[in-house]
């Protein structure tokens, strides 16, 4: 037990001192045997002694020691919860980046816990990825593992605390003659601590990165979130892959990413500038279906769209996205009349049941639909008889509003990706290729790189008055560029 308490010590350490000592620390521990982490004193187990804030090292010892031993006592089960939901709610981040791999191994066990128990409150799992680290900017095999089992529950809504942190960094192997960054210091970015030797991640590979994304723009689409829905399935269909080659996760986003278009500008997406032709090419040859689609509902053409639409069930239904094109089918309408205040400030319902095939009583009930949803901005005035009843679009404000525009997220958002940037150059020109290239250049008098020339700064805005506010698409496209 005395080892046990024995760290952190009283007085404060710096980072250098802080990293020799707990570098010992976890030495001593390894070398105590499994039952010292079990072995009661004073008729206390060491979990009743032991402070989870400050002693998270040897606590978290304790815990993956008392998982052992559970048996089929449900109540033990419980007990132990509770014990590791106290852990994630108040273990010291710094430390537990020196013993990152038996955290991963806790993080899996509370996972596999809370689905032994029944339980589909899954906020414990996110909390402890956000305490480790609050930006969860490093993507690690648990955001997939925790987004996974957000949908396995049914409870998509719980993945986003983790999705809505977007992704700037992926654990990397430390460049050779440098020295790394100590876990102990102030580190801007989690990128510093969360690489291939911490044990904070398993292995990753392309296709997981693109599972991610795709499994998060699924969620999106069901809490109706379809503008970062299309920014996750564009981070899949652009994702890079050696000779141009296409993976079936990526003709799947394609697939969703058509009808995203047509649900939310009626039309299909213009293709991403950083796309190539030969990736394009081999989406739209697996699409056939789709494309068929998309361009029927772009000519606002319903007889051939609801057509192509009974007639493709199957393949809707296969692909997963048959809900999607349902509500495209629903959508369509909505467009059709709303093209009409192109041409009309307002019309009888006859007349636009004659635009849309349908009988001045269906039109009607359909139109009221539409405003009480508020999918169509306008009025009806009632007529003797439906067909007589008029339709009055309400006129659109012709000065430029900011809906939905929070310039404090904005600038923060942009200030985080120009530290993301500059974080990505440094590491950039600490790999060998980068060197050896800047050596190659430096014999031959070539200029330096544009990259070096770039001027990262960045001015904050000091009011929104007469300041251009950056939308959150046109962020998300910036990002992509």
């Amino acid at each position: 037990m005395d080892i046990l308490t024995s760290f952190p010590p009283l007085k404060a350490l710096g980072p250098e001192a802080f990293d020799k000592q707990i570098t010992a620390y976890l030495t001593k521990l390894d070398k105590l045997p499994t039952a010292a982490f079990s072995k009661a004193k004073d008729g206390k187990s060491p979990l009743d002694v032991l402070s989870p804030s400050s002693n998270s090292i040897p606590y978290m010892y304790c815990l993956i020691e008392a998982t052992k031993s559970l048996g089929k006592d449900k109540a033990k089960w419980d007990e132990l919860l509770s014990k590791v939901t106290l852990f994630y709610a108040t273990f010291d981040p710094t430390q537990v980046r020196y013993a990152g791999q038996l955290w991963c191994d806790l993080w899996k066990w509370t996972a596999d816990c809370l689905d032994h128990l029944g339980i589909i409150d899954l906020s414990v799992l996110s909390s402890a990825i956000l305490r480790l680290d609050p930006s969860a900017a490093t993507f690690t095999s648990l955001h997939l593992r925790f987004v996974r089992l957000c949908l396995g529950n049914n409870t998509p809504s719980q993945a986003l605390p983790i999705l809505d942190r977007d992704i700037y960094a992926f654990p990397h192997a430390n460049a050779k003659n440098v020295l790394a960054e100590l876990p102990s210091e102030e580190l801007g970015l989690s990128n510093a601590y969360i690489n291939e030797k911490s044990g904070l991640s398993e292995k990753l590979r392309p296709d997981l990165i693109m599972e991610y994304y795709l499994l998060g723009a699924q969620v999106y689409i069901g809490t109706r979130a379809l503008s970062r829905a299309r920014l996750f399935l564009e981070l899949v269909i652009l994702h890079p892959a050696q000779n141009h080659a296409t993976s079936a996760l990526q003709v799947e986003a394609f697939q969703k990413w058509l009808l995203i278009g047509l649900l939310t500008d009626g039309k299909p997406f213009p293709y991403p500038r950083t796309m190539d032709q030969s990736t394009i090419k081999a989406l739209r040859s697996m699409s056939k279906a789709y494309e068929a689609l998309t361009e029927s509902f772009e000519r606002r053409d319903s007889a051939k769209f609801y057509a192509e639409m009974d007639a493709g069930q199957q393949i809707w239904a296969e692909n997963g996205n048959y809900r999607l094109v349902a509500e495209a089918g629903q959508t369509l309408m909505q467009y059709r009349v709303s093209d009409l205040q192109k041409t009309y400030a307002a019309l009888p319902v006859s007349r636009v049941a004659y635009h849309l095939g349908l009988a001045s009583e269906d039109t009607l009930s359909t139109l009221d639909n539409m405003i009480r949803t508020s999918s169509l901005d306008a009025t009806l005035t009632p007529g003797a008889t439906a067909a007589e009843a008029v339709l009055r679009f309400n006129m659109k404000s012709s000065g430029r509003t900011q809906n939905n525009v929070d310039v404090e997220t904005q600038t923060k958002r942009i200030e985080e990706l120009i530290a993301a940037v500059r974080d990505a150059d440094k590491r950039l020109e600490l790999t060998k290729e980068h060197i050896d290239i800047t050596k190659r250049n430096k014999r031959t008098g070539t200029d330096a790189e544009l990259a070096d020339q770039m001027d990262l700064s960045w001015d904050t805005p000091s009011a929104p008055a007469g300041v251009m506010v950056i939308s959150e698409d046109e962020a998300e496209e910036d990002i992509m560029a």
